[in-house]
């Protein structure tokens, strides 16, 4: 029969298995010069963590400017939107999509009013004037206040509804007692209203509503005051009135 080939490998030196293993084993001189330096290392380390601290001290600077800068122009905002007159301060804002001048003050510690005029109270100059004009303006809680009008000049004005329902709600939310009246007898009749004048008072405080040729406040008497109203300027007149009724009491409040 014929002989098998022998299929054993080669045998290897030892010189060469000591070079395989020199060149396998990390630890030799030859592979230590890939190792990075431990020192090197930590520097570099340190150098990122410096450039890092110093890229937060920038963000947190510029988020501090930041703050700053809308804090500046909010409060420069704010203190735009706010006048003030005669120790009341108003607050420019908008009721719905009309502009108007917001104040508001307590009746009690439970009730706060709001008003709001469309004027700005600076520039209304609807002047007061009559036989009682040295006496400041007063209501008394339990005395009826009736509204009194004369259609006279009135009509066809735009803001006469929305001037005398201004008026009435004023006196309402205040907590006083408002009445409907007519300085005309027949119209007092034909409307079921009181008849109310200067003159003819059933008793409380009468304020009257009517054309003229100037618009103006005539406090006639301690207890009637007529709102004279020219060229339709229903609203300047009444919110005049309204803003001097809130300067009075306040006087009052601040005598005690």
């Amino acid at each position: 029969m014929p002989r098998k080939k022998s299929s054993s490998k080669p045998i290897e030196s030892p010189e060469q298995n000591i070079s395989e293993k020199e060149e396998k084993n990390p630890e030799s001189p030859e592979n230590s010069a890939n190792i990075e330096n431990p020192e090197r290392t930590i520097e570099e380390t340190k150098e990122k963590d410096k450039t890092f601290t110093r890229q937060l001290y920038w963000t947190f600077g510029a988020m501090a400017i930041l703050v700053a800068i809308f804090l500046v122009s909010y409060y420069s905002f704010a203190s735009l939107s706010k006048i003030e007159y005669n120790g009341l301060t108003f607050t420019r804002e908008k009721f719905g999509e009309i502009p108007v001048f917001h104040h508001y003050y307590y009746i009690s510690p439970e009730i706060k009013y709001n008003l709001y005029i469309r004027g700005d109270p600076r520039n209304n100059n609807v002047p007061f004037t009559g036989n009682a004009v040295s006496e400041p303006i007063e209501f008394f809680q339990g005395d009826p206040i009736y509204i009194s009008l004369s259609p006279e000049g009135l009509v066809g004005c735009e803001y006469s509804a929305v001037g005398i329902s201004s008026l009435a709600s004023f006196l309402t939310d205040n907590q006083l007692k408002v009445r409907s009246a007519a300085t005309d007898k027949e119209e007092a009749k034909l409307n079921k209203v009181e008849y109310a004048t200067c003159e003819d008072n059933p008793g409380g405080v009468v304020i009257i509503m009517k054309g003229g040729n100037e618009t103006r406040i005539i406090h006639e008497k301690i207890n009637c005051y007529i709102i004279e109203i020219a060229n339709c300027e229903v609203l300047p007149a009444v919110e005049k009135f309204e803003v001097q009724s809130i300067l009075d009491a306040k006087a009052r409040r601040e005598s005690f």
